[in-house]
């Protein structure tokens, strides 16, 4: 019987102790990919081309400052089992939302304290909230396992840039097509983050009674029933 392919890249390294901030830059190196430790020299990415080249990066750095580094394919055979893997991605980037929703709180506080203040207060707000969303792209570019907490930050996001916008600019819509009202939606069925996403962008911006259905895949029964339909992205 094959064996599946591996699931998984492991970086082994051993770090000299001088010089003393090597030790720190390639720990900031490795949670900067989301490489999650499972032993104190020990981390594991997701196995990707992507994630191959990045580790083989920090290698060449670890051996230039004269550490010593392997990078390797591997499955998990016996004791730590792959669900336990994705549980430790999915706590680290739980982690990172909260800290996110911690801040976003904070600035949205902050803007509702402006009031009718100059607008350099305001261009400084909006300054921090642009950090806060680069700082958002960055731990969803490493979300491998769809951690829950993404949702939340981002309606903190909208909250915040849509109390900053001046009240002269226009905040209404354009009103849909008719065409694309009293349509059977379909998509995937699964819960995945973009598939609750879909569904929200369509009862609230385009059919506030849109029907909506999930199926298992294009070829199942439910979506070549006949009935007209239009696909929700997912």
């Amino acid at each position: 019987m094959p064996r599946p392919d591996p699931r998984w890249l492991l970086l082994i390294h051993q770090i000299p102790p001088q010089p003393s901030y090597l030790r720190a830059k390639i720990g900031r190196r490795l949670a900067g990919l989301g490489a999650v430790p499972v032993k104190s020299s020990v981390y594991v990415l997701p196995r990707s081309e992507q994630a191959l080249e990045d580790l083989q990066w920090v290698r060449r750095e670890i051996v230039a400052g004269r550490g010593d580094a392997s990078v390797l394919e591997a499955r998990f055979v016996e004791g730590l089992e792959d669900p336990a893997l994705e549980a430790l991605f999915t706590s680290a980037r739980e982690a990172d939302y909260a800290v996110l929703s911690r801040d976003a709180k904070r600035l949205q506080a902050a803007v509702a304290r402006l009031g009718k203040r100059p607008s350099q207060a305001r261009q400084k707000a909006a300054a921090a909230l642009a950090r806060l969303r680069k700082r958002l792209e960055e731990v969803v570019a490493i979300d491998f396992f769809e951690a829950s907490g993404r949702e939340p930050v981002e309606g903190l996001a909208a909250a915040i840039e849509a109390a900053l916008r001046p009240p002269d600019e226009p905040r209404d819509t354009p009103a849909p097509p008719a065409e694309f009202r009293g349509r059977t939606w379909v998509t995937r069925s699964g819960v995945r983050v973009d598939r609750i996403a879909s569904a929200w962008l369509i009862r609230r911006f385009i059919d506030p009674e849109a029907r909506l259905k999930l199926v298992d895949g294009p070829g199942s029964p439910a979506a070549a029933s006949g009935w007209t339909e239009s696909r929700a992205p997912g």
